[in-house]
C-alpha cells in the first residue's frame, strides 16, 4: 500500500470515520484497514465483554439470555469467550428472540421474501445453474446408507410423536379428498376380479371399489345391500396363519395393528347400514363355495 494512501486513510480515520467506511471509500480491503491500524497502534480496545456475565464451564462459555417474546431463557454457547460475546450482542441486534420465536415472526408478512417473486430471468438462471446436478449418482439419495438414514430419522420423529400433527393432517386432506371423489382410480386384485366376474355370471349388478366414506370397498352389490371384501392372506395376515407379533414387512405393521385397521373399517361400513362378509384368500383358492353361501345368505331365491 502506498505511503499517500496509508496516510490518508490514518488521517480520516482519527477523524473519527470508521474502518468499513474507510473500506468502502478507498476500496481496500477491510482487513487490511484493521491490520493497518494495528500496526499503528490505532485500534480501539473493545470492553464490551467485560460487561457480560459470561461463565466458563469445561470447554464452553456460556451466556443466558432471555427471549422478549415468550420470556424463556436460552443460551449462546461456544468455545472462545469472544465469539461468545459476539453472538450475543449479534442475537440482541436482531431482536433477542429464541429460535423458536424468531421462526414463529417470520411467517406471512415478517418474512423477509414475503410477497417477493423470482422475476423470469432469475428463474432462467437458477433453472441453467441446477442442471446436470443432483442426478444418478450425484444424488445423496442414491446411496442406500443415506436413504436408510434419512428412512429411520423419520421413522423415529412418526413413532415419537412429533409428527402426529403433520400425520392429522395429511390423512384428514386424504380423507376429504375420497369423500369428494377425486381419488377414482384404484388398485384391483386378480382375485377381486374374479369374484366381480363370477357374481356378474351369477346375473348380479356388481359395484367394485365402491366408496363408503372415506374407505373403498372390493364389490359390492346393491340389490342384497352387501359388500363384500377380498382379503388377502399375506396382505391381512391370516389368523389361521400368522400371529399377531407377526410384522408384516410390507406394511411395517403387526398382524394384530392390522386386525385392528380391518375390524374399524368393517365397523365403518356396518354403522352405514351395510350388509358385511369377508372372503379370505385361503378360502377362495380351494373354490368358489364360500362364495356361494354368501349369497345364499342374504338372497333367498
Amino acid at each position: 500500500m502506498k505511503k499517500e494512501l496509508i496516510d490518508l486513510i490514518l488521517k480520516d480515520y482519527k477523524n473519527g470515520i470508521g474502518s468499513t467506511t474507510l473500506s468502502k471509500k478507498y476500496d481496500v480491503g477491510k482487513q487490511k484497514i484493521l491490520k493497518l491500524l494495528k500496526d499503528f497502534q490505532l485500534t480501539k480496545k473493545k470492553d464490551r465483554c467485560k460487561k457480560l456475565n459470561i461463565v466458563k464451564e469445561g470447554e464452553l462459555f456460556i451466556i443466558e439470555k432471555i427471549c422478549p417474546t415468550c420470556n424463556n431463557k436460552s443460551f449462546i454457547k461456544t468455545k472462545e469467550n469472544t465469539t461468545t460475546c459476539r453472538n450475543y450482542y449479534n442475537t440482541i441486534k436482531r431482536g433477542g428472540n429464541c429460535k423458536k420465536c424468531s421462526l414463529e415472526l417470520q411467517k406471512g408478512i415478517g418474512n423477509p421474501f414475503y410477497g417477493k417473486k423470482h422475476s423470469t430471468e432469475t428463474k432462467k438462471t437458477i433453472s441453467e445453474s441446477r442442471k446436470g446436478k443432483a442426478m444418478g449418482k450425484n444424488n445423496s439419495m442414491a446411496k442406500y446408507e443415506n436413504r436408510k438414514k434419512l428412512s429411520e430419522s423419520l421413522k423415529k420423529s412418526w413413532s415419537s410423536g412429533k409428527l402426529e400433527e403433520t400425520r392429522k393432517k395429511m390423512s384428514d386432506t386424504l380423507k376429504n379428498t375420497r369423500r369428494s371423489g377425486k381419488i377414482k382410480s384404484v388398485n384391483k386384485s386378480k382375485k377381486e376380479t374374479e369374484i366381480y366376474n363370477h357374481l356378474t355370471k351369477l346375473g348380479y349388478k356388481v359395484t367394485p371399489s365402491y366408496k363408503i366414506d372415506t374407505k373403498i370397498c372390493d364389490i359390492y352389490i346393491p340389490k342384497l345391500n352387501l359388500v363384500i371384501e377380498y382379503f388377502g392372506d399375506y396382505w391381512h395376515c391370516n389368523p389361521n396363519k400368522y400371529s399377531e407379533e407377526y410384522i408384516n414387512k410390507k406394511k411395517n405393521l403387526s398382524a394384530k395393528e392390522i386386525w385392528e385397521y380391518d375390524k374399524t373399517k368393517l365397523e365403518l361400513i356396518k354403522s352405514y347400514g351395510y350388509n358385511v362378509e369377508v372372503i379370505w384368500e385361503t378360502e377362495l383358492k380351494l373354490n368358489n363355495q364360500k362364495l356361494l353361501t354368501i349369497i345364499k345368505k342374504y338372497d333367498s331365491k
